[in-house]
C-alpha cells in the first residue's frame, strides 16, 4: 500500500466520521423519586429503541434524581428506569417528530420489588467504545468486525494503541510498558509472549477490554503506559448457560477458530469455564524485508535480505473455576487456566550484499523454527464481607511457563556468478522455564458516608533459568559455540504495599489519593559467573486523583501518579537468535527499570471528552532497537535503555447518535515526543509529532441486520530512537440476528487494503549507517462467524473477582 492510498484511506475515514455530526437537537428529560417521595440518585436510565430494546443512550440521575438526554434523533422511544431494590419502570410512547424539541416526562414513581427477576429480560447494545472517566472500554461482544478475530486484532483496531508482533511490543498513546490485565488479573509474561498468546486468544470469548490510562494504588506500580483489562465472558445468569460460535475464514492462508463458554450457577455455587481453538496458516508475517547501508574505510557496503516464512500457529486456551459461598459473608474462589501456543515456521532467506554498488556474495538461508509455550496457573480467592461497609480479599496464585524454542539454520554462500562457495549448519536452542508465586491481601473499608480506605500488602516470588546454546555441524558432529552457550538463572523478589482514600469533598468534588511502596530484589546469575544482574531498590509510587462537576453535563478531572516499567525476564537473560549471518537478535543483561511521572486533565461535556497530558521517564526501554558494527558488517537488534522520553499527548473521543439507526464515534489521539539516549557513548536526540485516528460506524437495519465499518490510521511515530512509518487498517462486516434460537451469523473483512505493514527506519550518518525494515505483519481475510447463547436467562448478579498475578503475566514473553 502507498502513502498515497494510506492519506487517500485516512481522509476517507476522517470524512466519514465527521460527517456524523449532522443530528437533530432534541431533548428529553424527567425525574425519578422512590415511593416514599425520596429522590432517586443515580438510578440508572436507558432510552431504548421500542420495536427491539436496543440501547440508544444511558444515563444516571444527580443528586435530584433528575435526567436530561440531549442531542436526540427524531424517532419513537421507550425509556427504562431502573434502581436496586426497586422494580425497573418503563414510559413507553416516546415519539420526537420536530427537530429542537424539549420533552419533559414528568416524574416517575418507581415501587419496591416484588417480582421474581428470572422472567425479566431486557436486552441493550453497548457502542463499540465507551469513554469513561479514566479508561476507554472496547465493547468486543459488540462488534460485529470483531467476529472471528483474535484479541490482538482487536487492540490493533483500539484508540491509541500500536502492536508490534514481530517487537513482541504494545504501547498506548505512543508510550511502552503496557500492562495486560484478564479479568483484572495482571499477566506476568514477557511482552512479545503477551503478544503470541493475545494473537491465539479468540475474540468472542471476551466482553470488553478496558483501556487504563491512569491506574490507582492498588494495582502493580508496573506499566508506564498504563494497563490494558481483558475481561472474558462470565455470564451472571443463574442455572446452565453459556455460548459458542465457529469461525472459517480465508484469503492469503486460512485461520478456523471455534471457543465454547459454560456457566451453571446455583444460589451458592457457580462453576464456569471456557476453551477456544485458534489455528492461523499463512497469516501473519509472512514477509520480512531489510537493507543495510554502512560505510567503512571508503567502502560502501549494502545488504538487502528478504525473508519468506510460512508460519503456522496452533493455539488451545481451557479456562475453569469455581465459586462457593461458604456463608453469608464469605466466598470461596477457585480458579485453573492453561494454554499451548505452538508457533512453527520454514523459512527461505534470501540475503545480497554488494560494496561499492559490484555485487559481492549471495547468501541462501534455510531456517526451520519451533517456539511454544505451555502455561498453567492457579488461583485461590477468599472474599469475606465483615460488614456491608468493610470487606477483606486473599489472593494467592501459582504461574508455571515453559518455552521451547529451536532453530536450524542451513546457509549457503554463493559468488556474484550464482557459483556455490561453501556451506555451513547452525542450530540454536532456548529453553524457558518461570515459575512465579505472587500472593495479596486487600482491605477495603467505608470510614464514612463520604469517605472510604483501600489498603493492602502483595509479594511475588519468581524464579527463571534460561537454557541457551549455539552449535555447529564441524565434520559430522555438532560442536557447541561457548561464546552463545550457557544457563542463566534469575530469582526476584518484590514486597508492596499501598493504601488510598477516596474522599467525597462535596457534591460536585471527587478526590482520591494513594501511595504505594514496592522494594525488589533482583539476581541473575550463570554456574561460573555470579552478579551479572544484583540489583536490590526500593520506591514509593503516588497517584492523585480529583474530579469536578462543572454542571449536569460537564465535569473535568485531574490526575497524577508515577510507575515503573521492569525489563521483561527473558530480556536480561543473554541469547542469541539468528536471522541471517549478519543479522542476529540479542538479549541485554545491562537493562535498568524505567520510571515515568504522569500528569493528565479531562474535559468531559456529555458523551464528549477530551484530555491533554505529560509524561517524563527516565530510562526508558526500547525493544528491538538496532546496533550495527560498521567494521564486519553485522547488526544487532536488542532492548536498550535510552536517557529519558517526554511525551505531551492529547486524545478526543467524539460518539454520536445520528439517527435511531446510525451510531457512529471518532477517537483522535496525537502526542508530541523527544527522545535523549547514547549511541555508542555519543549522545542524539530525537523529536516527532505523531496522530492516531480511529473509529467506527455501525447502521441497524431492517429485520435484524446490522452494518458495521471500523478502522484505524496510525501517522509516523518514534520506536525507541527509530522512526516508524504510517500503517492503518480498514474493516467491515454485516451481521443477521436469530432471535428466536438466540444466535447470530457475520460476515466481515479484516484489512481490506492489506496496509498492516510495519516499516522503521534508522538512521545515523554520523556513525556511517543506515537501516530499513519492513514486516508484512498481515493482509486482507474474510470471515465467516456463527455464534449461539443457550440456556437459562435469568438475571442474578456475578460476582467481582481479581487474582494476585495480574502484572507478573505480563513480564513473560
Amino acid at each position: 500500500m502507498t502513502p498515497r492510498i494510506f492519506k487517500k484511506s485516512a481522509t476517507f475515514l476522517f470524512i466519514f466520521f465527521i460527517s456524523s455530526c449532522l443530528y437533530a437537537q432534541n431533548s428529553i428529560s424527567g425525574k425519578i423519586i422512590t415511593h416514599d417521595l425520596k429522590q432517586a440518585s443515580n438510578a440508572n436510565v436507558l432510552l431504548l429503541n421500542p420495536f427491539d430494546s436496543t440501547l440508544v443512550k444511558g444515563i444516571i440521575t444527580n443528586n435530584e434524581g433528575a435526567f436530561s438526554f440531549q442531542n436526540i434523533a427524531d424517532g419513537k422511544y421507550l425509556i427504562s428506569c431502573s434502581y436496586a431494590g426497586f422494580e425497573t419502570v418503563y414510559f413507553p410512547d416516546i415519539n420526537l417528530s420536530a427537530k429542537n424539541s424539549t420533552t419533559d416526562i414528568g416524574t416517575l414513581t418507581l415501587k419496591p420489588e416484588m417480582v421474581n427477576l428470572k422472567t425479566v429480560t431486557v436486552v441493550t447494545k453497548k457502542p463499540l467504545f465507551e469513554q469513561k472517566i479514566d479508561r476507554m472500554v472496547v465493547n468486543v461482544k459488540n462488534s460485529i468486525t470483531s467476529a472471528g478475530g483474535t484479541v490482538i486484532d482487536v487492540l490493533q483496531k483500539s484508540p491509541g494503541v500500536t502492536v508490534n508482533k514481530q517487537a513482541g511490543t504494545i504501547s498506548m498513546n505512543g508510550k511502552n510498558g503496557v500492562m495486560i490485565m484478564i479479568n483484572g488479573k495482571i499477566n506476568y509474561m514477557p511482552p512479545e509472549a503477551v503478544v503470541q498468546m493475545l494473537s491465539g486468544m479468540n475474540a468472542s470469548n471476551v466482553e470488553r477490554i478496558e483501556l487504563i490510562t491512569t491506574p490507582p494504588a492498588k494495582y502493580d506500580a508496573a506499566g508506564n503506559a498504563g494497563y490494558i483489562n481483558i475481561v472474558l465472558l462470565d455470564n451472571p445468569d443463574i442455572g446452565f448457560n453459556g455460548s459458542y460460535s465457529v469461525t472459517i475464514a480465508a484469503w492469503y492462508g486460512t485461520s478456523p477458530s471455534a471457543n465454547f463458554n459454560f456457566n451453571y450457577r446455583t444460589k451458592k455455587a457457580n462453576l464456569y469455564g471456557s476453551y477456544s481453538f485458534v489455528r492461523p496458516d499463512k497469516i501473519f508475517t509472512r514477509t520480512i524485508d531489510n537493507y543495510r547501508k554502512v560505510i567503512y574505510q571508503g567502502n560502501i557496503t549494502e545488504t538487502n535480505s528478504r525473508s519468506n516464512r510460512d508460519p503456522l500457529r496452533v493455539v488451545h486456551n481451557i479456562r475453569l473455576g469455581y465459586d462457593y459461598q461458604i456463608g453469608k459473608k464469605t466466598t470461596l474462589g477457585l480458579l485453573t487456566a492453561a494454554y499451548d501456543n505452538k508457533w512453527t515456521m520454514n523459512a527461505v532467506n534470501n540475503i545480497y550484499k554488494q560494496v561499492n554498488n559490484k555485487p559481492d556474495t549471495i547468501i541462501k538461508v534455510n531456517n526451520n523454527e519451533i517456539n511454544q509455550w505451555k502455561h498453567w496457573m492457579g488461583n485461590i480467592n477468599l472474599q469475606h464481607n465483615i460488614s456491608s461497609d468493610e470487606d477483606i480479599t486473599f489472593n494467592m496464585d501459582y504461574l508455571y511457563y515453559d518455552d521451547n524454542n529451536p532453530n536450524t539454520y542451513y546457509n549457503q554462500y554463493y559468488n556474484p556468478a550464482n557459483q556455490l562457495l561453501g556451506s555451513e549448519n547452525t542450530r540454536s536452542a532456548k529453553k524457558t522455564i518461570i515459575k512465579i508465586l505472587p500472593a495479596q491481601i486487600d482491605y477495603k473499608k467505608k470510614l464514612s458516608a463520604k469517605a472510604e480506605l483501600e489498603t493492602g500488602i502483595k509479594t511475588v516470588t519468581s524464579t527463571f533459568t534460561n537454557d541457551v546454546s549455539v552449535e555447529n555441524l564441524i565434520q559430522s558432529s555438532w560442536k557447541a559455540d561457548s561464546s552463545f552457550t550457557a544457563i542463566y538463572f534469575l530469582k526476584e523478589n518484590i514486597s508492596a504495599a499501598y493504601a488510598s482514600v477516596k474522599i467525597t469533598a462535596g457534591e460536585k468534588t471527587n478526590i482520591k489519593a494513594g501511595l504505594r511502596y514496592e522494594y525488589t530484589s533482583s539476581d541473575l546469575h550463570t554456574k561460573t559467573q555470579k552478579n551479572i544482574v544484583d540489583k536490590k531498590y526500593g520506591k514509593l509510587f503516588p497517584t492523585f486523583y480529583i474530579s469536578q462537576k462543572l454542571n449536569d453535563a460537564s465535569s473535568v478531572n485531574f490526575s497524577y501518579n508515577r510507575r515503573i516499567n521492569r525489563p521483561a525476564f527473558t530480556d536480561l537473560a543473554p541469547f542469541t537468535i539468528f536471522l541471517d549471518p549478519y543479522t542476529f537478535i540479542t538479549g541485554n543483561s545491562a537493562l535498568q527499570p524505567s520510571i515515568a511521572d504522569a500528569v493528565k486533565a479531562d474535559y468531559i461535556l456529555k458523551k464528549l471528552v477530551f484530555s491533554v497530558g505529560y509524561t517524563y521517564e527516565s530510562n526508558p526501554i526500547g525493544a528491538f532497537q538496532t546496533e550495527v558494527d560498521v567494521a564486519s558488517n553485522k547488526q544487532y537488534i536488542t532492548s536498550k535503555n535510552f536517557k529519558s522520553t517526554q511525551t505531551i499527548d492529547a486524545s478526543l473521543s467524539l460518539p454520536l447518535t445520528i439517527t435511531k439507526w446510525w451510531v457512529s464515534q471518532l477517537n483522535v489521539n496525537t502526542a508530541w515526543q523527544k527522545t535523549e539516549a547514547d549511541y555508542k557513548q555519543k549522545p542524539i536526540s530525537i523529536t516527532n509529532f505523531n496522530y492516531n485516528l480511529s473509529g467506527f460506524q455501525n447502521f441497524t437495519l431492517p429485520k435484524n441486520f446490522a452494518v458495521e465499518l471500523s478502522g484505524f490510521y496510525q501517522s509516523a511515530g518514534l520506536f525507541g530512537t527509530s522512526v516508524a512509518k504510517a500503517f492503518g487498517q480498514l474493516n467491515a462486516g454485516i451481521q443477521k440476528k436469530f432471535v428466536r434460537n438466540s444466535s447470530s451469523l457475520r460476515f466481515g473483512v479484516d484489512d481490506i487494503f492489506s496496509t498492516m505493514k510495519w516499516r522503521w527506519a534508522f538512521n545515523l550518518p554520523k556513525e556511517n549507517f543506515y537501516t530499513n525494515t519492513q514486516i508484512q505483519l498481515s493482509r486482507r481475510i474474510f470471515k465467516l462467524t456463527y455464534s449461539k447463547n443457550f440456556g437459562n436467562k435469568a438475571l442474578k448478579d456475578k460476582r467481582t473477582r481479581i487474582t494476585a498475578s495480574e502484572e507478573e503475566r505480563l513480564r513473560v514473553k
